[in-house]
């Protein structure tokens, strides 16, 4: 039982027509862009930044790599403690399996978001760091065979150091976004509440306002007019049903951050419907949150 991850193999003609319905424009940038690149010939990241809100500048030149997050240790974790229990987290099949390796996940690291890109185009994430040492990684390394499938130990992972600013407010500038999506715990579930107007040309601001539970903004272009927010939370209920109601190769928006953070994203979007889901697995039953109801389709003028 795969939990976070994106069922099915992507493939170079996928992605060839993904990027076609999502259009190659370049986000929002804000203040001194750091450039992350990933692919399957290597992984690029900065090694030091200026703590604040920084600023990152994400593409992939492969459809097996692509989604990238920054991560920080909690005192007296290891690498490797926090490598096995991601790993875990897709890998195990019982529920019970899923839920401890998420609880463990949760307790060895703090989740700061990041970008999910695809080939031939450009995402960004803010977010604000304090000073210390952080982890960059490919997410898609760890989740089997959808990524490049490296062993245990060998996945993308790159140290990042971020020290304190030498003038006061500097680094601190945060780009402006037009709508705020917010997870939400209710009565009836997992939600997604926009506030704005999600455009083309502007990012948008992502808070994960659920208790104890990490999440993720997984955005994927509609072609479909028909396509209802039922019909997405039905597949995510079983995803092996087809045909699927969008293409997963299409994926934008962010990986997991941890309860009570945000980050401001900016993707490539064109004109059109989107659906605005998680494949994080619920800390009850290990079901993917969007399978409880965590769907919202919004339309980008």
């Amino acid at each position: 039982m795969n939990t976070w991850t994106r069922r099915g193999l992507l493939t170079a003609g996928t992605a060839t027509a993904a990027l076609a319905l999502i259009g190659a424009g370049s986000p929002s940038r804000g203040p001194e862009p750091l450039d992350i690149v990933t692919g399957e010939d290597g992984f690029s990241t900065p090694a030091t930044a200026v703590a604040g809100a920084v600023t990152f500048r994400v593409r992939t030149t492969s459809t097996r790599t692509g989604i990238v997050g920054i991560a920080r240790l909690r005192r007296g974790i290891g690498e490797a403690s926090f490598r096995r229990h991601l790993r875990d987290v897709f890998e195990k099949e019982s529920p019970q399996g899923v839920i401890e390796a998420s609880k463990a996940l949760m307790a060895d690291a703090e989740l700061y978001g990041g970008a999910m890109a695809v080939p031939g185009s450009q995402s960004s994430f803010t977010a604000w760091l304090p000073p210390g040492p952080y982890l960059v990684l490919e997410y898609k390394d760890f989740e089997g065979p959808i990524g490049r499938g490296p062993l245990p130990g060998a996945e993308y992972v790159s140290p990042l150091l971020l020290h304190a600013a030498e003038e006061a407010g500097a680094g601190r500038t945060c780009p402006s976004a037009t709508a705020t999506v917010t997870a939400v715990d209710t009565a009836r579930g997992p939600r997604f509440v926009l506030d704005g107007r999600i455009r083309r040309d502007r990012p948008l601001r992502y808070v994960n306002a659920m208790r104890g539970q990490v999440d993720e903004l997984a955005v994927y272009p509609l072609t479909d007019d028909s396509v209802t927010d039922a019909d997405v939370q039905r597949f995510f209920q079983d995803t092996r049903q087809t045909p699927r109601p969008f293409d997963l190769a299409a994926q934008l928006g962010t990986p997991p951050l941890s309860p009570g953070r945000s980050a401001v994203i900016g993707m490539p979007l064109a004109r059109g419907r989107y659906a605005l889901t998680s494949w994080v697995a619920g800390m009850e039953d290990a079901q993917h949150l969007s399978a409880h109801g965590q769907v919202l389709i919004i339309t980008v003028p």
